[in-house]
């Protein structure tokens, strides 16, 4: 199928050719960043929804997730902070966590969600500004109400959940064909069992925010670090050559996330009338006026931190402590792994190996 244009759109031909028939444009005249965007997100909901058994979501931008979480109840201060005035459904609400993790950096976000859409779902979506969404299924309700969006140029996908790619994958840069075995890395306990460190239970919660980490880590631009917490990835660093430079805006994001958290929203009130965005901008210049760079994610319990490759020095741990980790997951490999894990443990920081990189690319 042809698309509006390539990468750029200066790039005035671009097409997908999909002999399975599984994926398909609903709505919308879509680029090929929309579909990068819609295939990469897909994999991760369907993946994480699979593995933690609850719906999920996550929020796109530029091929990596600026936000991603599972269902969960919203509490009276996160639904000020992420704009949600009324109760969603549990897609919604998986939706509403993604986004808001850092929803400046979610503005014209690509949206992927596991489960089929509800109308209060799309109803959510419509008041955001977003680029495109990919579900299994859309409710006629839902699809009627995504279809007005952006002047009815709203990019809609479905895709069949049960498709599922050959074993071998090809991918064709500067004329040159390169063909390797997908990823598909199963995430189960399994990859926890080698404690490191242990300083705090690993309970089931922790387990599933690791897993929850792994998996994000899955479909995050390399370098990558993300930071978790109840079923909710609040802060993501990728694509930096430096690890700890991926560790310093992952901690630095959910630190920006939680002061948030820790506000009071009632200055909102003499604000009513203005635009999201412009809610979300007066959010952010309240944030810096009351905490600054002030450290508030030290107080938040449970805490994890995952890394899609090993750590070169101990530098990222102390960071990691600074900002209250509690719990690190990542793969082991470096010659100064001894310092490193006597680093996590003189703070008090579970470390796990999970035995395995992941890069994405």
């Amino acid at each position: 199928m042809k698309l509006k244009y390539g990468m750029n759109p200066y790039q005035d031909f671009a097409e997908i050719i999909d002999n399975s028939g599984a994926f398909k444009i609903l709505n919308g005249n879509p680029s090929v960043i929309n579909v990068l965007d819609a295939l990469n997100s897909w994999q991760l909901v369907k993946e994480t929804s699979k593995t933690l058994e609850k719906p999920a979501a996550t929020s796109f931008k530029h091929v990596t997730p600026s936000g991603m979480a599972v269902s969960g109840t919203l509490s009276e201060t996160e639904q000020q902070a992420y704009l949600t005035k009324s109760e969603p459904s549990e897609l919604g609400a998986a939706y509403a966590k993604a986004r808001g993790a850092d929803r400046l950096a979610s503005f014209g976000d690509f949206i992927a969600l596991s489960e089929p859409v509800d109308a209060t779902t799309a109803k959510m979506i419509k008041s955001e500004v977003s680029d495109g969404v990919i579900a299994p299924e859309f409710s006629a309700e839902a699809l009627e109400i995504l279809k007005t969006k952006k002047k009815g140029g709203y990019v809609i996908f479905s895709i069949d959940r049960n498709y599922e790619p050959e074993e071998i994958e090809s991918r064709e840069v500067f004329g040159i064909t390169i063909r390797q075995k997908r990823n598909q890395l199963q995430v189960t306990d399994e990859l926890l069992q080698d404690i490191r460190t242990e300083s705090n239970p690993v309970t089931k919660q922790i387990a599933d925010d690791i897993k929850l980490g792994i998996l994000t880590l899955k479909y995050t631009q390399s370098n990558s670090i993300c930071v978790v917490n109840k079923g909710q990835v609040i802060g993501i660093g990728s694509g930096q050559q430096s690890r700890i430079l991926c560790s310093g805006l992952a901690l630095n994001k959910a630190n920006v996330w939680y002061q948030k958290m820790k506000l009071d929203y009632s200055f909102l009130n003499q604000h009513e009338g203005l635009k999201r965005t412009e809610l979300d901008q007066l959010i952010e210049q309240k944030r810096e006026e009351v905490f600054a760079d002030k450290v508030v994610l030290n107080e938040l319990e449970g805490s994890c931190l995952i890394s899609d490759g090993f750590f070169p020095q101990k530098d990222n741990i102390e960071l990691a402590a600074k900002y209250g980790i509690q719990y690190i997951a990542s793969p082991v490999g470096s010659i100064r792994d001894q310092e490193i894990m006597d680093t996590a443990r003189k703070h008090g920081i579970t470390f796990i190996n999970i035995g395995v990189r992941l890069f994405h690319h």
